[in-house]
């Protein structure tokens, strides 16, 4: 508030000042405008004498001249000079300026993850074992029966002969093209910015205790030998091919388990229901009230200011022309027509 009124009392002494100024000067043209009349009246009542003869008849007579003066007269323009006072608000609550920190990027990155659900399986005992058996099973094949193709003869063979063409490819050279002005490139670069740091972790993933597999060893190994002649061998005796008799077929059966049946069975239900107990207070009990804060809110009056515009002054001048005519043929006409000094 102080400084807001410094400032307007240094703008009012500021106006004043112009407008004194403005004063002096409108007094100073005056009086110049006023010598310069003076000056153009002392000019025209002048006469100026030529040198000559003067009584010589008619043949000669000596002409009035009149002379007009111009002068310019330099009107000052005021001028206005605006002076930016700086307006000062007051925040009445703390602003919180954000300031730039380096701060940890992290960076989520998505993995899959199984998980094992052990679903309990209702499994009957005793329960179906199935044992599979491997048993060689023989196909008999008849003997292949000789079919003939017939090729016509002589029959035609086309050979192709592949003649090298030639085609031009245009290959890429190398374009060197020297600066010889020296051009620097200016890579703008936020500060601080995120650097992120790829950290490899391991994963573990929970599996269930191994199950012990009981493996043979020695294991027969089965290697097939290609035969790439067809043999075809004649069993002149029979073969028995063993088949498990009788097959075992098991099949469902009903089992009764005895299920509980909850049956309704009344019980008491207690609820409680609230009762309003007064209570006498013998003694005064302050309540707080949160009562409104007056707050004081400065708002910008507007002030009138009254400025001074310049406008031209046109100020007449007249013009006063003589002409003689003689009657001996020498006419001189005024050499004032049309011709004016300024300065």
């Amino acid at each position: 508030m102080k400084f807001l009124g410094v400032a307007f009392l240094l703008a009012l002494i500021a106006l004043s000042a112009t407008a004194e100024e403005e004063k002096k000067a409108a007094a100073a043209v005056e009086a110049e405008q006023e010598a310069d009349e003076s000056k153009a009246e002392a000019l025209v009542d002048k006469k100026q004498e030529k040198r000559g003869i003067h009584d010589f008849g008619d043949w000669h007579h000596e002409e009035e001249k009149t002379l007009t003066i111009v002068k310019k007269i330099p009107v000052p323009v005021p001028h206005v000079k605006t002076v930016h006072v700086p307006h000062i608000k007051e925040v009445k609550y703390p602003v919180k300026v954000g300031v730039p920190k380096p701060y940890p990027v992290v960076k989520h990155v998505p993995y899959e993850v199984k998980e094992i659900v052990k679903v309990p399986i209702h499994v009957e005992k005793p329960y179906p074992v199935e044992k599979v058996k491997h048993y060689p099973v023989h196909v008999p094949v008849e003997k292949p029966v000789p079919y003939e193709v017939k090729v016509p003869k002589p029959y035609p063979v086309v050979k192709e002969i592949k003649v090298p063409v030639e085609v031009k490819v245009p290959k890429p050279y190398p374009v060197v093209k020297e600066v010889k002005v020296p051009v620097e490139k200016v890579v703008h670069v936020d500060k601080p910015y995120p650097v992120e740091k790829i950290e490899h972790y391991p994963v573990h993933v929970k599996v269930d205790r191994p199950v012990p597999v009981h493996v043979e060893k020695p294991y027969p190994v089965v290697h097939e030998k290609k035969v790439h002649v067809p043999v075809i061998k004649e069993v002149k005796y029979p073969v028995h091919v063993p088949v498990e008799r009788p097959v075992p077929v098991y099949k469902e059966r009903e089992v009764k388990v005895p299920v509980k049946v909850p049956y309704h069975v009344p019980y008491p239900v207690h609820k409680e229901v609230p009762v309003e107990v007064v209570k006498e207070v013998p003694y005064p009990v302050k309540v707080p009230v949160e009562r409104p804060v007056p707050i004081e809110i400065e708002k910008h009056t507007p002030t009138l200011v009254t400025k001074s515009k310049p406008y031209r002054v046109e100020v007449p001048v007249q013009h006063e022309e003589n002409h003689h005519h003689h009657s001996s043929g020498n006419s001189h006409e005024g050499l004032s027509d049309g011709y004016s000094h300024g300065w």
